[in-house]
């Protein structure tokens, strides 16, 4: 898997451009903006991590984590993503027109990963639902339908125009936010979240809400963006994978243990499997001639050895190094 296969620069670059301008539109008005504490750990023990499109994010003395503080409100983030044209160009043209590759590449393995989930546990002779959520455009929910091993799927999707989407292709859609779901709503044996922690205004409520929807005993397999991952490290302010307002949250592997432990749940794996740190880190420093302070990186620029990026992304995923993270966890 390269960068470009599932996020071209081109259309990246156009949404990152809506981000900026929906800043203008939706968070003119800092004065409502909320500080936090970090929401990996729940320190109040930080200090300035970065500052990004005027966003200032902290990072965790205790933990590492790195967290947007002050951030937008709730009912700012709302409105946000309810009509923001960054979130609208997602939609409508990105996920799109990225549709096949990233059903190949990342919805498909996904889904068999919850379908290894089902296979490892006691539900083979019952019936068994699966939660997704935040199901976006309902590319994962096709790959789970397509497997078949699940009595029951249902999506949590807040955005309308996806929420509807889904629900055009056959699918069951609980269009809230998580923090909203009811009990009435969903129990289910096996929840995915994918890419939705880093969005969310309070992770540890989020993940109580998600708990609160499982049974007991019940798997959530999420995925998520942490401040551990080379890529992030490297390029911080600069990277591409830190993008106010949307990415609010970025949890070190440390912090996420914190987290999950607050939450009501048991670790079962955490790792860091993510394929595209090292390419996403060569891509910038061509893109971009600024980006020059490493030693390390231009040098493998120069060396453009295709087995040693390989063999080095391989050493990031072997000891969680990768940006990309990965947990299952149990129900407590």
């Amino acid at each position: 898997m390269k960068e470009i296969d599932i996020r071209p620069a081109d259309l990246f670059n156009e949404f990152l451009k809506l981000s900026v301008d929906d800043i203008n539109t939706f968070f003119a008005d800092k004065s409502l903006f909320k500080h936090v504490r970090c929401p990996g750990c729940d320190s109040n023990v930080s200090h300035h991590g970065l500052t990004k499109y005027d966003f200032t994010y902290l990072q965790c003395l205790v933990c590492g984590s790195l967290y947007c503080s002050p951030r937008p409100n709730i009912g700012q983030l709302e409105e946000f993503y309810q009509n923001a044209k960054s979130v609208e160009f997602w939609a409508t043209h990105f996920y799109q027109e990225t549709a096949d590759a990233r059903k190949k590449l990342m919805f498909r393995p996904r889904a068999m990963l919850a379908a290894d989930l089902f296979s490892e546990n006691v539900w083979i002779d019952q019936d068994v639902e699966l939660l997704d959520v935040g199901s976006g455009y309902g590319m994962f929910l096709d790959e789970v339908k397509r497997i078949g091993k699940f009595n029951s799927i249902v999506g949590i999707e807040p955005n309308e125009q996806f929420a509807q989407i889904c629900r055009e292709r056959g699918f069951h859609i609980i269009n809230k936010y998580a923090e909203d779901i009811t009990a009435d709503d969903v129990s289910a044996n096996i929840a995915t979240c994918f890419e939705v922690l880093e969005h969310v205004y309070d992770p540890c409520t989020f993940l109580r809400k998600v708990q609160k929807a499982l049974c007991v005993g019940g798997k959530l397999l999420l995925t998520t963006l942490t401040a551990n991952g080379f890529d992030i490290q490297v390029l911080w302010q600069h990277s591409k994978s830190l993008t106010p307002p949307h990415h609010l949250n970025i949890l070190s592997v440390e912090g996420m243990r914190h987290l999950f432990e607050r939450s009501g749940y048991r670790i079962l794996e955490i790792e860091t499997p993510g394929k595209l740190d090292v390419d996403i880190v060569l891509n910038a420093y061509k893109e971009n001639n600024f980006i020059s302070e490493s030693r390390f990186v231009n040098l493998l620029i120069a060396q453009n050895n295709e087995k040693t990026n390989n063999a080095f992304q391989r050493f990031l995923q072997q000891n969680n190094l990768s940006s990309h993270i990965q947990v299952v966890a149990e129900r407590l």
